[in-house]
C-alpha cells in the first residue's frame, strides 16, 4: 500500500478536472466485458473513498451500464473518468487520468476469468474471479461501504 495525500487529475483535453484525497495509491484492474469496451483495454482504476471534487462537471456525460453500476466520461474528448456504484459518493477513478503516476502500485485485478489471453500483467497480485469481486462488490453494498 502506497500512501498519497492529495491528488488530481483532469481528461485529455481538460474539460473536466478533479481533486481528491487518496489513502491509498493502490490501483485495480477490470478485465470485465464491460471495461474493456469501455475503455478499449482493462479499467485501472484507484478508489477515492468519498473524497473527489470535479471542475467542469457539465462536461461529464453518465452512462448506466448495468443496475448496479455507471460510468462517466468527458462529455468533450471522450475520456473514461470514473466507475461508480450507484448510489455511492466513492469513486473508482481512472487512474490514466492521475497527473502524478508515480506513486501508484497495481495491487489486484478484477474478472480474472474474463481477461482475454492476449494480454498478462507481470506483477504480482491478488486475482479475483467475476463471481469473486461482486460478492465482495455487493457485501460492501449491503454493509453501507463501496
Amino acid at each position: 500500500m502506497t500512501a498519497l495525500n492529495d491528488i488530481s487529475g483532469r481528461c485529455l483535453c481538460g474539460a473536466v478536472s478533479f481533486t481528491a484525497k487518496i489513502a491509498s495509491g493502490d490501483v485495480d484492474v477490470c478485465h470485465c466485458d464491460m471495461c474493456r469496451r469501455w475503455t478499449g483495454g482493462p479499467f485501472l482504476a484507484l478508489a477515492d473513498g468519498g473524497s473527489t471534487h470535479f471542475e467542469g462537471v457539465e462536461n461529464i456525460g453518465v452512462y448506466k451500464s448495468s443496475e448496479w453500476g455507471e460510468r462517466a466520461f468527458c462529455k468533450v474528448c471522450g475520456t473514461s473518468l470514473y466507475w461508480r456504484l450507484i448510489g455511492s459518493n466513492e469513486y473508482e477513478l481512472s487512474a490514466g487520468t492521475l497527473d502524478d503516476q508515480s506513486k501508484l502500485a497495481l495491487t489486484t485485478e478484477i474478472f480474472i476469468d474474463e481477461k482475454p489471453a492476449y494480454y498478462s500483467f507481470s506483477n504480482d497480485t491478488k486475482k479475483l474471479t467475476g463471481a469473486e469481486a461482486m460478492a465482495a462488490l455487493m457485501a460492501g453494498k449491503d454493509s453501507g461501504q463501496g
